[in-house]
């Protein structure tokens, strides 16, 4: 599971990384993205051209009547994409890159509050870790939004010692195909392997703190 992450990267740079179109004004870095909070996303247009663009978190499926649902869809499994009746359309018709810079996984104490462990490059580089996305629309008319879900997969050698579960992580190499729209789902699956531990590193950190009066999450202390 991948229930919080953070972004501190410029989305201009994600942009130069994926050779996207970024009509957004510049973000505040979000040390703590929480479900329920924007996230950026490279996306395939409508018209067919790579684009960054801002998706709500979780995913909210279409047939839902509400923007809520019953379903935990912060997070998809790469292993049931093709076998998940919520999953199977997005994996074949939208998929996207959700940008990133760090990712948290908390381990499993048998405690209430679980410590939290914060896992990134060693190079300070951002990443992309792969998603799905659509658009929800009320069923009695008026403005619908984009939704998104991390896809995740086994854990890497790193990630392993804390947490069962980790983000796909795609290399540069990989995201051209896990954007096409041509692209077939049994050519994907191979994408959705853990991204090797060499190069990655995690850390204890402290319990989630405050937001301050600009709405953006402060880091969390490193203990």
């Amino acid at each position: 599971m991948c229930g919080r992450f953070a972004r501190t990267t410029p989305p201009q740079r994600f942009a130069e990384m994926t050779q996207a179109q970024c009509d957004l004004d510049d973000l505040p870095p979000r040390y703590n993205i929480l479900p329920g909070q924007p996230v950026l996303a490279c996306r395939i247009s409508a018209d067919g051209v790579r684009e960054l663009a801002l998706l709500r978190w979780p995913y909210i499926p279409p047939f839902e009547k509400q923007p809520k649902t019953r379903y935990s869809t912060i997070n998809a499994k790469a292993e049931t994409l093709t076998s998940s009746r919520l999953w199977r359309f997005p994996f074949q018709h939208f998929r996207c890159l959700i940008a990133a810079d760090g990712f948290y996984e908390p381990r499993d104490t048998g405690e209430k509050r679980k410590p939290q462990y914060y896992f990134h490059r060693q190079d300070g580089q951002p990443f992309f870790m792969a998603g799905l996305w659509g658009r929800w629309e009320p069923p009695e008319g008026g403005e619908g939004f984009d939704s998104c879900a991390i896809v995740t997969t086994e854990p890497n050698s790193v990630v392993g010692e804390i947490h069962p579960r980790m983000p796909a992580i795609l290399l540069a190499a990989a995201w051209g195909q896990w954007l096409d729209p041509e692209a077939k789902p049994g050519q994907l699956q191979s994408l959705l392997q853990p991204v090797s531990g060499e190069g990655w590193e995690g850390f204890h950190v402290g319990y989630y703190t405050r937001l301050d009066a600009s709405k953006v999450i402060e880091p969390w202390e490193a203990t």
